[in-house]
């Protein structure tokens, strides 16, 4: 089996969170190394994952935090924020 463009196209997202099969990743970078507009593609999800990766993982202010953190003991303990 040879993927089409839209066959790689479906199976990027899964290609870029190593959750394809061996034969399927063979596919798919068999296919991104010869098509540009599905490179194009590629890279562009690659760098949307890239940020929303980077965005996750910084550590909000510790005010913030504790802000948070005492909303949510106080609607667990039936308190009215309103």
């Amino acid at each position: 089996m040879t993927f089409d463009c839209q066959e790689t196209k479906r199976h990027v997202h899964e290609f870029l969170h190593n959750e394809l099969s061996e034969a399927e990743i063979k596919e798919v970078t068999a296919h991104l190394a010869n098509c540009d507009s599905c490179e194009t593609d590629y890279d562009l999800e690659h760098f949307v994952n890239n940020s929303i990766q980077d965005a996750c993982s910084e550590v909000p202010p510790q005010e913030l935090a504790e802000k948070v953190l005492a909303n949510i003991r106080s609607m667990q303990a039936g308190i009215d924020h309103a």
